[in-house]
């Protein structure tokens, strides 16, 4: 087997964000159309659709506005981009191979979601990767609970605990000090 190029690499990346796009979308409209029961938070009764925008970058690439609003979700928003073009002077300074070159190239997905029930956290995550003279992935996510849950902070915790504990057994201790001081 041979190493990808950068190119491929490039383009595996766009092709992930933009399935990963699809399976969220599809498990959000999912959860709009089987929920069932009482629901005095629901929105306007109505099973949510994602509609879908394309936007231009005008320096260089795009992408798609995925929006929701439903019976579950108040607001939903899985967006992908892919974008290109150069660093300004005062920015590269604070990314990772840039001193010689300011070219860039990033593709990544962000998600974003408020329910309409108090009692169910906001969630937002993304992920990207960034290419300038040096690759790599970066990204997030958070939970901004309403009403304190211990379980459901427990579950969350423990669910980035073992995505990071194959890669590195110091990955999650230390991100999280990182997230705690920086959120605080």
């Amino acid at each position: 087997m041979t190493a990808k190029t950068l190119e491929e690499r490039q383009e595996t990346a766009s092709d992930w964000f933009r399935q990963l796009r699809d399976q969220m979308c599809s498990a959000f409209e999912s959860l709009e159309h089987n929920v069932t029961g009482p629901n005095e938070h629901a929105g306007n009764g109505k099973a949510g659709r994602f509609e879908y925008t394309e936007w231009d970058r005008p320096t260089g690439g795009g992408g798609v506005m995925s929006l929701m609003k439903g019976r579950v979700f108040e607001k939903i928003g899985v967006n992908i981009s892919t974008v290109y073009g150069e660093f300004s002077e005062d920015f590269r300074t604070n990314i990772p191979g840039t001193e010689e070159d300011p070219g860039f190239w990033a593709s990544g997905i962000s998600a974003v979601a408020h329910p309409h029930s108090p009692l169910v956290p906001a969630a937002h995550m993304n992920t990207r990767f960034i290419v300038t003279s040096k690759a790599w992935f970066g990204g997030g996510g958070d939970l901004t609970p309403i009403y304190p849950d211990n379980q459901s902070e427990i579950a969350f915790h423990t669910a980035l605990k073992n995505a990071c504990e194959p890669h590195d057994p110091t990955y999650y201790p230390k991100f999280k000090k990182w997230c705690d001081e920086y959120f605080y």
